[in-house]
């Protein structure tokens, strides 16, 4: 398996989307948007999975974002003895409503017919994803990551 670079590619999945959108590809543009939340929480949790990382975030999650979400807020809001991220951010995800529409059928929607999202449904997984990237980039910038 490749090295994995979840902060990487959550930031390109988030640019490309992005065009798509722009380019009135809602379909598309859902898809990657769904890609790049899920490599953005991968990439903020796996300061919490130990030695064991790769098989952590790829068998025990897989695609899940929902349960990245969850376990995300729960390791940040109770875990005292493993390295951990900046402690607000657990109040702003305690806020943050993940839409349902950034979670629903992922990854196996790229396999759906055109016309299943609209640019409705991909604005709203942009609006998710984009508070997801800014706050992962402030783990970053501030040394937690």
């Amino acid at each position: 398996m490749l090295g994995q670079c979840f902060y990487e590619a959550a930031i390109r999945h988030f640019v490309d989307a992005g065009i798509l959108l722009k380019e009135e590809s809602a379909d598309n543009a859902v898809y990657l948007f769904g890609n790049s939340a899920e490599c953005c929480l991968k990439s903020l949790i796996e300061v919490y999975c130990s030695t064991r990382r790769e098989q952590i975030l790829r068998y025990k999650y897989g695609h899940h974002i929902d349960d990245l979400t969850n376990d995300l807020f729960e390791f940040i809001t109770n875990s005292s003895d493993v390295p951990s991220l900046d402690p607000v951010l657990g109040l702003k995800l305690q806020a943050f409503q993940l839409p349902g529409v950034l979670s629903f059928e992922h990854p196996q929607r790229r396999y759906a017919c055109n016309g299943k999202f609209t640019l409705a449904d991909a604005e709203q997984c942009q609006r998710a994803t984009q508070f997801l990237i800014r706050e992962m980039i402030k783990q970053h910038l501030d040394g937690y990551l």
